[in-house]
């Protein structure tokens, strides 16, 4: 009877342990990361991304104010820096 007091005993102890540890630090659920499956390129969530030559910034393609023709075409943030670009 005495190894089923003691046993008793210890489980309580780990009980009243774990509800001490979970008011001191919070219960936070443990996160099961899924795999992510492999893709072919993926693309931003907001379209390609295009530097402007003046000041550096990056901005949406969509968004950008574009200049020139085929492969020489400059892409830029505002007609601010536009301007700017074409008195250099």
């Amino acid at each position: 009877m005495s190894a089923l007091v003691w046993f008793a005993r210890i489980i309580i102890l780990l009980l009243v342990l774990r509800f001490v540890l979970r008011m001191l630090f919070g219960s936070r659920p443990v996160a099961r990361r899924q795999p992510i499956p492999p893709t072919r390129a993926q693309e931003r969530v907001g379209g390609e991304l295009v530097r402007d030559p003046n000041c550096g910034t990056h901005i949406p393609k969509a968004r950008a104010i574009a200049v020139g023709t085929g492969a020489d075409i400059k892409y830029f943030c505002s007609t601010t820096c536009r301007d700017a670009y074409a008195r250099k």
